[in-house]
């Protein structure tokens, strides 16, 4: 069962997510091109410059977390770009916009298992919350067994590992 956020950990919300809108749209990468991506809503408001609804003093990188109307973290990512919205933004080929939120696997992604989740009826909304690398206390990291070493991409990368798990986040685990 997935837990909330650990309370000693200051996140800022990036974005809020509210209804799934009719349609579907593709992504022209290569990779990721296969799938018939949900469009969810609301719409990245500026397209690829779209900006995280809370602003942190501190740029990235980041680690976020997806959390469903209980505020249990469903998702634990990293993202290494400069503001954490734009890990989720990306143009898309159909549908009522020229941009839209992606986070993309091979086998789909979030946005995907948030759909279907808000369409199911089992959360009326998802909010992508982040905390930058940077903001994470002494106590977190000690309560979480980390230590600030290496680059800040690799302890970004720890810092997801480690959440991931003291959260519970099962989409990870999916």
């Amino acid at each position: 069962m997935p837990n909330v956020i650990p309370t000693d950990l200051k996140t800022y919300v990036a974005w809020r997510f509210n209804a799934v809108l009719p349609g579907t749209f593709r992504r022209a990468k290569k990779a990721f091109e296969h799938l018939a991506y949900p469009i969810l809503s609301p719409l990245p408001d500026a397209g690829s410059k779209t900006c995280s609804v809370e602003r942190s003093l501190h740029g990235g990188p980041y680690v976020y977390f997806v959390c469903d109307d209980a505020d249990r973290v469903r998702y634990v990512g990293k993202s290494l770009e400069k503001d954490v919205i734009a890990r989720w933004t990306r143009p898309g080929i159909g549908g009522p916009a020229a941009y839209y939120f992606t986070h993309s696997r091979k086998g789909g992604g979030c946005v995907f298992s948030i759909a279907e989740a808000m369409n199911a009826g089992e959360s009326s909304h998802f909010t992508l919350r982040y905390v930058p690398v940077a903001e994470i206390g002494k106590h977190v990291l000690a309560r979480l067994g980390l230590k600030r070493e290496g680059s800040s991409a690799e302890f970004a990368a720890a810092a997801e590992r480690a959440l991931t798990k003291a959260c519970g986040a099962d989409w990870n685990m999916a």
